[in-house]
């Protein structure tokens, strides 16, 4: 039996791994496989090994393990695969599956877009900025996905300037690239936070950064929107990443 394994990061906010367990419930409840858990790899319970255990118990022979991670950045390629590794090593009657990040997956344009309207209903985007918020990777390459989704949601609409900045480790940063836009002579801007869970970055720095940036331009209408969170669109991407799946042995 094939049993899907969703593994995110965790936090120490008790509340933020919530979203995980909701699309885990929702990938079950769509018939996207019989069986479907959450894990984490630090903080957050259940962690990868009990999250592994209740799919085993279950009945799963196959488990495909989903990161819930925008880019296949460090805790991708190297931390969780070795922990995938290594419980892997104690079920040799179940073959696992390792699928990769979220990347340039086309729902994720459509849900900073969609971010976006919600933060600002019937805003005329020729004469209004896009800011998709990042983190930033000490491997550069790694952002490569989030600017393909960012010319995918210029592409789709017709914003006057889209620009990915970054909290840290790269460049532009979210407060340069706002003074940026507004050095195009925008006045009107929405932030979307280009993250899927609500840690402190979402809950506190960004809101800091953003009113900030509020104080320099008082001129300028800055709104932030909420952070990608829940929503069916993750679903899509999901299930299209648990196609892709690989041995981790392959």
């Amino acid at each position: 039996m094939h049993g899907l394994l969703i593994i995110g990061h965790g936090s120490l906010l008790p509340a933020s791994g919530a979203t995980m367990l909701r699309l885990a419930a929702r990938l079950r409840e769509r018939g996207v496989a019989a069986l479907a858990e959450a894990g984490f790899l630090n903080y957050s319970q259940p962690d990868l090994a009990q999250a592994t255990a209740r799919l085993v118990e279950q009945g799963a022979t196959e488990i495909s393990v989903l990161p819930y991670f925008l880019i296949d950045g460090y805790f991708v390629q190297v931390t969780l695969r070795q922990q995938v590794e290594q419980i892997a090593s104690y079920y040799p009657h179940v073959a696992f599956n390792l699928a990769p990040a979220f990347g340039e997956h086309p729902a994720l344009a459509q849900l900073v877009q969609k971010r976006a309207d919600q933060a600002w209903p019937a805003l005329e985007y020729a004469q209004a900025g896009l800011l998709i918020l990042v983190h930033g990777s000490p491997r550069p390459a790694s952002n490569a996905p989030i600017q393909a989704v960012a010319e995918r949601v210029l592409q789709a609409t017709p914003w006057a300037a889209v620009q990915v900045c970054f909290m840290d480790l790269n460049e532009p940063s979210i407060p340069a690239a706002l003074d940026e836009l507004i050095a195009q002579g925008l006045e009107q801007i929405v932030a979307v936070p280009y993250f899927i869970q609500f840690g402190s970055h979402v809950r506190e720095d960004l809101p800091e950064i953003i009113q900030a940036g509020r104080e320099r331009h008082v001129h300028v209408q800055i709104v932030l929107a909420q952070h990608l969170d829940y929503d069916e669109l993750l679903i899509d991407v999901l299930t299209d990443r648990a196609a892709e799946r690989r041995s981790i042995h392959g």
